[in-house]
């Protein structure tokens, strides 16, 4: 398993490593198009569409995202709306949802449900677009990363401290003290790439850097702890949507790693409102 899960990192960086040294803008939007129709189609099997109904729900999203990616002035002069769409989700209704432990009773109609992951999965994957056209590879990756820091701390001060389970019915390997490694990791990441984004100019343009300059400290701080908890939310409702199918990985598409989902859950409600701060 290691040695697989090892094999398809290597491969994934190579090929993401491939497409940033390119700067080819079609190759680079083929690609965040299908991690968007694997993202849906793995969302629509943790909604509990089976087979026919599954592949019509995959293929109008293809078609639809196909669409809208064709009209580039509609992605951009929309974006915000739905990046704000997506917040509410995310900030309003998702906390909700855990802490009733199960998902909420309007999640079972299948048309909300799956109108969702169209909207928070197109959301995310566009403004992973906008955000490297606009603001390139540096700002983009910056954001993400706030995701993978928070994961690293998570990870690592759960594993030497953790006692108290955070939500021991919807994912039992989550404790608090993991949550406060990556709130503290996360704040340390923030104010540490803002700081380098002000003595170099090659790193001027990183996520941290950008949202520095456009708020205060105070509210700077206390965006860098509301991001490392919605990456905690967001992996946490996709616990909850497994954990009501009764399945561990939302698929097999990539080896040892699980699914498209498994791997951007986190990056879902942070992309979104990364752009939104920053008003991209």
């Amino acid at each position: 398993m290691l040695k697989t899960r090892i094999v398809t990192t290597f491969a994934l960086l190579s090929l993401i490593t491939f497409i940033f040294i390119s700067a080819n803008p079609v190759v680079w939007t083929a690609f965040v198009f299908l991690f968007m129709v694997a993202a849906i189609w793995e969302w629509g099997r943790l909604a509990g569409l089976q087979c026919f109904a599954l592949k019509i729900f995959t293929v109008f999203s293809a078609v639809f995202l196909f669409l809208c990616l064709s009209q580039s002035d509609f992605i951009a002069s929309n974006l915000s709306v739905l990046c704000w769409l997506s917040t509410c989700f995310w900030v309003g209704l998702v906390p909700f949802v855990l802490q009733q432990k199960k998902i909420a009773d309007i999640f079972k109609y299948k048309v909300f449900h799956l109108t969702v992951a169209l909207i928070v999965i197109a959301t995310a994957g566009w403004s992973v677009l906008i955000a490297y056209e606009h603001k390139g590879g540096i700002f983009l990756v910056s954001l993400m990363a706030l995701v993978w820091v928070a994961d690293i701390g998570a990870y690592f001060v759960g594993k030497r401290f953790g006692k108290c389970l955070l939500a021991p019915t919807i994912s039992p390997g989550k404790t608090w003290e993991g949550a406060i490694g990556a709130f503290i990791l996360v704040f340390l990441y923030g104010w540490i790439l803002a700081f380098l984004g002000q003595k170099y100019s090659f790193l001027s343009d990183n996520w941290a850097s950008l949202m520095f300059a456009r708020w205060q400290p105070l509210l700077f701080s206390a965006y860098l702890i509301l991001f490392a908890g919605l990456s905690i939310v967001g992996d946490l409702f996709e616990s909850l949507l497994k954990r009501r199918v009764g399945i561990k990985d939302s698929s097999q598409l990539l080896p040892g790693h699980g699914g498209v989902l498994d791997r951007i859950d986190a990056q879902l409600p942070v992309l979104p409102l990364g752009l939104l701060l920053l008003g991209i």
